[in-house]
């Protein structure tokens, strides 16, 4: 944990001296955005910038700099696309001197496909957190699924009718049939479905107040647990087995009852969300509680569905804690920690790091009608998204003064360096496929196939699709590579956990190898055409790091180079420059 001084020390005119400085530099950098905010008021990127400086000045710590067009570019493509850049996109970005190309780059990406089909990678693992059900083939095919949320994403869906869509599919209608995957994978299981709801779209895990008032966390109560379960009590499934499709119904009756196994005490309720009122069912006539009564060959579909209710209450600005836990993801997602940490832990005794920040955030993105794509673009356009991840000599200064009164502050919480985030199993295999060349290779196959065959079918599809179905061939490869990185079904993706296993895949695995030599790959074959060493490394760094490589770094190559004087020595020396590249931390790294 980072030691932050919380009296005067005996250096405590140095440190004035750093913070002046780095907040001269701020304003300097901040002047264009000023000028424009005197006019129209701050943007959201500004605001961000002055309350993570606010922070940083009352905890005295000095941010790191502004990262380097390498650092941008890279972290950019990977949060953006799921993929590092090519070579050539690494260097078009690195070459281009004009003042404004990374507002560029950050609008280019956001209105690409390969935004949408990122978005749903991520978006898959969050709410699906790789499950599997019970009975497998009653799933809804992943391929679908994921069409179903890159379609989402490519429209820009509010966030709030996503969630509606997916909480109201039964598995029925054409339009959101695909939905009901966050259903399926959990095996209708209402118990389940109630801790998921709380913690995926709530931010609150209350899967200790299944059984009683949670004693580490105050506000956690049982009922609380029980509100969010009695939408969902009366779930179940339902297969068709003419139409060979796993479906939701719903039962019409059934109390909700509950009881701590520490007092022993008994209690009822109705639906209720944490912090809301408890919503009655309404009266129905008797013997008329159904459109659909349930049966061996029929899916009850009740009148009134306390499910649907749910899909309707929930996603909405008024229910505490939605439109937070959302905002505090994305953040989350950017910049490798929440506002709120563990992110599926909201409450009173886990404050955010910055209270302010988080609030304007929700309004913001409220105010936005939840546009997830205008969030993260302003979040991308603030200094903080942008800083380094390289600690600047004034920070190590601070953390070697700490004074007699200490505060402990965990540093990634203050946000005052870009964090070392290891690629998800996805990044990490979608990388290495795009370093090797095979997605460039694979797009540009597609290309000139496209003008020699009739392309009308390609034509008629959103640019989405096309390009899901380009990348189709390299999919289950990709998908192979990620299982191996994976966490477990079941449990959310977190920090970054090496194993002996991935290790041993990385450095004996022969799919590596493979992936380096075979066609299409396309990245040795284009080192061996080229006989100097500088233009090599150039080649070679771009493609697989995203930058040019140092001085000593070419003095390596072309050292390990010269040793090695016959076509197969210079390839077999190509190949392990390669493979320690995609093996290295830099690599390995969003950074």
């Amino acid at each position: 944990m980072l030691m932050i001084a919380g009296a005067e020390s005996n250096k405590a005119t140095n440190m004035a001296r750093f913070v002046a400085g780095w907040l001269l530099c701020s304003a300097i950098a901040l002047f264009s955005q000023c000028a424009w905010a005197q006019e129209h008021g701050p943007t959201l990127q500004v605001r961000i910038d002055e309350l993570v400086a606010k922070r940083l000045t009352e905890l005295r710590i000095v941010p790191a700099n502004i990262s380097s067009d390498a650092e941008f570019v890279r972290r950019l493509y990977l949060d953006l696309t799921g993929i590092i850049p090519t070579g050539e996109q690494a260097r078009k970005f690195l070459d281009d001197s004009t003042a404004d190309k990374r507002q560029k780059l950050i609008d280019q990406l956001l209105a690409s496909p390969e935004y949408a089909i990122h978005m749903a990678r991520v978006f898959d693992v969050m709410m699906i957190e790789r499950r599997i059900p019970t009975i497998k083939s009653y799933d809804v095919p992943d391929g679908q699924w994921r069409e179903y949320l890159t379609a989402a994403f490519e429209e820009n869906r509010p966030w709030d009718r996503m969630v509606g869509d997916i909480l109201g599919s039964d598995g029925g209608d054409q339009a959101n049939a695909a939905g009901v995957k966050f259903y399926l994978v959990r095996d209708v299981a209402p118990h389940q479905i109630a801790r998921d709801v709380g913690r995926l779209f709530l931010g609150v895990d209350l899967q200790c107040a299944q059984c009683h008032d949670d004693p580490r966390i105050e506000p956690y109560r049982q009922a609380d647990y029980f509100g969010i379960y009695a939408f969902l009590q009366r779930v179940t499934s339902f297969r068709d087995n003419e139409k060979k499709m796993s479906l939701v119904g719903e039962t019409a009756v059934g109390k909700t009852t509950f009881v701590s196994v520490f007092t022993t005490e008994n209690g009822e309720t109705n639906p209720r969300l944490p912090g809301g009122e408890m919503v009655p069912d309404p009266e129905v006539e008797k013997d008329k509680e159904y459109i659909v009564k349930p049966g061996p060959k029929d899916r009850g579909v009740p009148v009134y569905s306390r499910r649907m209710k749910l899909a309707e209450l929930l996603p909405r600005a008024e229910t505490r804690g939605f439109s937070r836990n959302i905002v505090n993801r994305l953040w989350a997602l950017l910049m490798g920690r929440g506002l709120v940490h563990p992110l599926d832990l909201h409450h009173a005794l886990n404050p955010p790091s910055h209270p302010e920040l988080l609030e304007l955030l929700e309004r913001w993105f409220v105010e936005h009608k939840q546009d997830v794509r205008a969030l993260l673009r302003e979040m991308m356009l603030s200094q903080t998204y942008q800083r380094s991840s390289l600690r600047g000599i004034a920070l190590q200064a601070v953390e070697s003064d700490p004074g007699p009164d200490k505060l402990e502050v965990h540093p990634a919480s203050t946000f005052a360096v870009a964090p070392l985030r290891a690629l998800t199993p996805e990044q990490f295999s979608w990388s290495v496929l795009q370093a090797t060349g095979r997605i460039e290779h694979q797009l540009n196959q597609r290309a000139a196939t496209a003008q020699t065959e009739d392309s009308n079918f390609d034509d008629a599809l959103p640019v989405w699709k096309v390009r899901l179905k380009q990348l189709e061939p390299l999919d289950r490869q990709a998908r192979s590579m990620a299982a191996v990185f994976a966490g477990l079904p079941g449990q959310p993706d977190g920090d970054f956990q090496p194993v002996v296993d991935q290790a041993l895949h990385l450095l004996n695995n022969p799919t590596m190898l493979t992936l380096i030599r075979d066609e299409p790959s396309t990245l040795l074959k284009r080192l061996t055409t080229i006989s100097d060493a500088e233009p090599l490394a150039e080649e070679m760094y771009l493609s697989i790091l995203s930058r040019r490589a140092f001085a000593e770094e070419i003095d390596q190559i072309r050292e390990a180079l010269e040793s090695n004087n016959s076509p197969d020595e210079r390839g077999e020396a190509l190949t392990a420059l390669i493979w320690g590249l995609l093996l290295s931390s830099e690599f390995r790294l969003n950074h």
